[in-house]
């Protein structure tokens, strides 16, 4: 669902997020880290700075937010964003499509800490936790380009026992099933841009989630 890099402000990794996953339950208990992407060409900003000020207002009104949809794109400016000064904050939430409300308010209180260390006062910045994804930039997220940068892979520790190649098929196949369904949704006009379901690979249960950030509809 969120990556800023370099001159184009958009949601790298996150635009299409796909999850396979060994059981129902994780879909809901667990909100575990992923990853996160420092973004050094925006710069560091200092402690008392406009920017620090401008992020704080922009963090205050998305927690004022309800959220029930998981989705929050906000500012320190009022829309819509034109002539926007260099120390504008951007902040956007996509929380997972069952992650909703309190759910996730409580994501984004950890990711906003685990941003913050990990990205020590960094003008741009992204983290993924299992249930959702914050970024900040000083770039509005009004373009839709997807960046590539910030793909990333979470390996299974267990290893893929017989037919690979049946595998696959089935895995990709699965993945065209699920991406069918976001853009439906898309198309329609309705959110979240959210699917899960699960398919037979001989005898085992495979299960999958994806899910596009909320700005996406049209593309």
């Amino acid at each position: 669902m969120l990556s800023l890099s370099g001159s184009v402000p958009i949601l790298a990794a996150v635009a299409i997020q796909l999850l396979l996953i060994s059981s129902v339950s994780s879909l809901n208990i667990t909100n575990e880290y992923l990853h996160h992407a420092c973004n050094n060409t925006q710069g560091k900003y200092k402690p008392g700075s406009v920017f620090e000020k401008n992020l704080n207002i922009a963090l205050k009104n998305i927690s004022a937010f309800n959220l029930h949809k998981g989705f929050a794109l906000d500012s320190n400016m009022d829309r819509p964003y034109k002539n926007i000064p260099p120390d504008t904050a951007f902040v956007m939430l996509q929380c997972r499509g069952d992650s909703y409300g309190s759910k996730c308010h409580s994501c984004l209180a950890t990711a906003l800490s685990g941003l913050r260390k990990k990205c020590p006062r960094n003008k741009a910045g992204t983290i993924w936790y299992d249930q959702c994804t914050l970024d900040i930039s000083t770039y509005s997220a009004g373009d839709t380009r997807i960046l590539y940068d910030n793909y990333f892979c979470k390996e299974n520790p267990k290893d893929l026992s017989g037919d690979t190649n049946m595998f696959i098929k089935k895995k990709n196949d699965f993945t065209e099933k699920l991406l069918s369904e976001v853009k439906k949704l898309g198309k329609n006009g309705k959110g979240p841009l959210y699917a899960t379901g699960e398919t037979m690979i001989g005898t085992k249960k495979l299960y999958g989630m994806m899910q596009c950030t909320d700005e996406l509809y049209e593309n």
